[in-house]
């Protein structure tokens, strides 16, 4: 009988994630650990005492294991957050911190850090080119960041940190999605969906029929949740799910409040061993904005110059709410239906009426062809045995000359096991080939976009639309990166770049002619009616300012918490957390206090410290789509020149000089505003 390979160890383009096993996932990470540990020691052993340390020798041995244990890795991770089943997460945890601590070793190893600081130092670096030289550059400094430089004891002690962070930033993540996973809400009354489209209703009615009841089912799904908190006229009912979801992970079963004050900690004692004030310091050195002042400062600017807009929004908000809604004291679960109110009020308007011209199939053809005319990409659909679930759908990307330049699965549904939001993963770094082919890439965009009903396809709504386009953003960045040093690539992109290709994607969504090119009536195929579009471009700054500002909150609260918390200060930082963001919000109670154990993008994702990018990224898109503007919206050379200057270059050159290549000019914030926020707010008077 044929021994058994471990579909995780497979090195083709697309591995079998259908036939991998718990089992698999402990042996694979295991096995590839200790293929890298053997590895990495003949790469120390160095190339003989009649040698010389080059790049070729040393570098890239080096890339070459880091690729292979983290290609494996990242297969089962990756399946930790769409097939989750208590065995793989069982088998998961045992093995991760084998892998953290191998990781946290060889990031921080003095003798690598000696060879490399060899090949630095050696006569070959004057011939580097420039891409190979910055990543001998970078990955020395990346070495020094981890502890190379210290002594034994405290190389020691940054490996333990590393390897409980990463341990917590797992448990963190799998206490929200089991506390997300573990709440819902059945109602037997019809009454009480007063006001839910009919899309919500029947999907409800699905996922209680799902669990072998009559009635309706609510979860805190943002497919159940949002469109109540949007729809309702139960306000009890809005309530009850709106505490639900602010007050996830924040104690019970799945209880994230001691995880938050203990990640706070290492994080600053990580930190600080390494010769840093705090967390965010570390952090921002290798960032685009740099420095902790500047990104406070441009955080600040934006503050300034939202609020007015986002006064006048709130005081014109409490005015229709009391009004026409009879609601004297706006409450948090109150916010998002006295907006949508308003909205129908005065622009005619409800999103709603958009779903039908949005089925999830023609809106995936929109992005093609946008793709496709203004990066000269064509798109197709594959079979895929060996895909991880039976929604799970597979295309390969052809460039202009030919070739198959990557391939990537969509899995756009919530289901058990499987991790709430949006998001797109490398599952393999493609590029260059010393023989002149090319290894294609392989990535994933998943969702929980809401779905159709009895094979009917999904009907989204123009959120989930921009969510669609911002994934795919990410995807193209990947597909189209062209580096030959594939440690250069999109992932190693700084994170206060990394999403101004997804960002700069959105704003097709909201032009007409873009539009018309895919937004059709599931049941007719009439394209999309000039008068909606009209009504969608009206609206667009609708809530803008109020959604401004949440996201400066968010970002303020981050590098609050990695500057000016001090863990073990006796302050809980949930409290920190809730008075920190309170002028943010339309009052202090509006901040949930549970809310910080469930915010995994900063306490369990790559944001600590980082979330202003956010915003930084959307001011970068939103300048550069002026180029778009005044070029034309599926202008191929502009097209050709994002590309070439920014999206092939991955991290091959620094992010300030790619902006200022495409754009031919440094950052201007005036376009973010003018874009958002629309015309200055008249004064009092």
């Amino acid at each position: 009988m044929q021994e058994r390979t471990n579909p995780l160890c497979s090195r083709a383009e697309r591995i079998a994630f259908a036939d991998v096993t718990p089992e698999d996932v402990e042996s694979g990470v295991a096995d590839a650990v200790s293929e890298a540990e053997n590895a990495f020691e003949e790469l120390l052993a160095g190339p003989g005492q009649t040698s010389e340390r080059t790049y070729s020798n040393t570098l890239d041995p080096l890339d070459d294991l880091v690729d292979r244990v983290q290609r494996v890795y990242g297969y089962a991770y990756h399946l930790t957050t769409v097939r989750s089943t208590p065995a793989l997460r069982d088998a998961f945890a045992r093995v991760q911190p084998r892998y953290a601590r191998f990781m946290a070793e060889l990031s921080s190893h003095s003798g690598l850090y000696r060879a490399l600081r060899e090949v630095a130092d050696g006569p070959e670096v004057a011939r580097l080119d420039p891409t190979r030289r910055r990543h001998l550059d970078k990955t020395l400094r990346e070495l020094r960041r981890s502890g190379a430089a210290l002594d034994a004891a405290e190389r020691d002690r940054v490996t333990e940190l590393r390897v409980e962070l990463a341990q917590l930033a797992t448990r963190f993540s799998e206490n929200v999605l089991d506390a997300t996973q573990a709440y819902h809400l059945d109602l037997d009354d019809e009454e009480t969906l007063a006001g839910l489209p009919a899309s919500v209703v029947a999907r409800a009615r699905a996922e209680a029929r799902g669990a072998g009841r009559e009635g309706w089912r609510f979860t805190l799904h943002a497919p159940s949740i949002m469109p109540v908190l949007r729809h309702s006229r139960r306000r009890g009912l809005r309530e009850t799910l709106w505490r639900a979801y602010t007050q996830r992970a924040d104690g019970g079963e799945h209880d994230n409040r001691q995880l938050v004050g203990r990640i706070l900690s290492r994080r600053r004692e990580l930190a600080q061993l390494l010769g840093y004030a705090d967390f965010a310091e570390y952090v921002l050195e290798e960032r685009m904005v740099g420095k902790v002042e500047k990104a406070r400062g441009f955080l600040g600017t934006l503050e300034e110059r939202t609020r007015p807009y986002f006064e006048r929004e709130i005081e014109d908000l409490k005015g229709f709410a009391r009004a026409e809604l009879e609601l004297d004291q706006l409450e948090p679960w109150d916010v998002r239906f006295a907006f949508e109110r308003l909205r129908e009020s005065r622009f005619d308007f409800d999103e709603e009426a958009l779903r039908p011209y949005f089925p999830l199939p023609l809106v995936e053809e929109g992005i093609f062809d946008l793709a496709s005319e203004l990066f000269g990409l064509r798109f197709r659909e594959v079979s895929a045995p060996e895909r991880w679930h039976e929604d799970v759908r597979c295309y390969e990307i052809i460039d202009e000359s030919g070739r198959q330049i990557g391939s990537f699965y969509t899995d756009w549904y919530p289901r058990e096991g499987k991790r709430g939001g949006a998001w797109m993963n490398e599952l393999v770094n493609g590029g260059p080939r010393p023989d002149g082919s090319f290894d294609p890439h392989v990535g994933v965009v998943c969702g929980n976009l809401t779905p159709g009903d009895d094979g009917s396809p999904a009907l989204l709504d123009f959120t989930e639309v921009q969510t669609l386009f911002h994934e795919f953003g990410h995807l193209l960045h990947q597909m189209l990166t062209n580096v030959e040093v594939r440690a250069r690539g999109q992932g190693a992109v700084a994170w206060d770049f990394i999403e101004v290709p997804s960002q700069l994607l959105e704003n097709w969504t909201y032009e007409p002619e873009a539009l018309s090119r895919f937004a059709r009536r599931v049941d007719t195929g009439e394209v999309i009616p000039a008068q909606l579009v009209e009504k969608l471009a009206c609206s667009r700054h609708f809530m803008e300012a109020w959604a401004q500002m949440r996201q400066l909150s968010f970002a303020d609260l981050d590098l609050a918490l990695h500057v000016d918390y001090l863990p073990g200060g006796g302050e809980d930082p949930q409290s920190f957390a809730q008075e920190r963001m309170a002028r943010f919000d339309l009052a202090p109670h509006f901040v949930s206090k549970g809310f910080l154990c469930s915010f995994s993008h900063i306490m369990a994702g790559s944001y600590a410290a980082g979330y202003y990018s956010y915003k930084w990224s959307e001011a970068l898109e939103a300048d550069a789509f002026t180029r778009f503007r005044q070029a034309g919206l599926f202008d191929r050379a502009t097209g050709r020149e994002l590309v070439e200057r920014v999206l092939a270059c991955g991290d091959s050159a620094d992010p300030a000089e790619l902006f200022a290549s495409f754009m031919g000019r440094e950052l201007r914030v005036d376009a973010l505003i003018e874009r958002n926020l629309g015309p200055a707010p008249a004064a009092a008077g």
